[in-house]
């Protein structure tokens, strides 16, 4: 009996295992803890489909079209295409000044970026012209004046541009 419950017991551990793993394929961490940690994240989670990348402090941001007063300028490791699997990427509070080359060996489909006045959007458009699997750019906390987005929808035209902040409505009734 004690081998049967042993058996059903490494079964159960097996599946849970196999479970977890699959049904983990996102990651969210801090960027000041990812870039020294990038090869044990790596190593962790290779498998992984979607990746945030987070601001280590809060970013205040003014309403209106202008850039916060504590703005983290963030550049990407080129060893991003070590994640075989990426497919989202989101970069939270981080001002992208430019993407690395690899970022065109990933499977991105969807890419949550924040420009601001410094990006080199000409160098970003043309990787991303590059990047064969992307359908959908969120412009979240975007600071760019409007012929730069212009710019930015005309140069990648099988790409679809969001605005996950802007679809949000804080100013509905909520009904009792």
């Amino acid at each position: 009996m004690k081998i049967v419950s042993l058996i059903i017991s490494l079964i159960f551990l097996s599946y849970y295992n196999l479970m977890s793993q699959s049904i983990d394929k996102n990651l969210g961490v801090v960027v000041t803890d990812f870039d020294p940690n990038f090869s044990d994240y790596v190593k962790k989670y290779s498998q992984i489909e979607g990746l945030t990348l987070l601001n280590p402090g809060q970013t205040i941001f003014p309403s209106g079209n202008v850039m916060p007063m504590n703005p983290y300028y963030y550049k990407l490791t080129e060893k991003i295409n070590a994640f075989k699997n990426l497919k989202h990427l989101r970069l939270q509070s981080l001002y992208v000044l430019d993407l690395p080359n690899s970022i065109t060996k990933c499977k991105l489909e969807t890419l949550a970026i924040p420009f601001c006045p410094d990006s080199n959007i000409e160098a970003i458009v043309a990787k991303l012209k590059k990047c064969k699997y992307l359908k959908e750019i969120d412009l979240v906390n975007v600071v760019l004046p409007d012929d730069k987005i212009a710019f930015l929808k005309k140069s990648l035209p099988h790409v679809k541009f969001v605005n996950l902040m802007d679809d949000l409505s804080f100013d509905d009734e909520i009904e009792n």
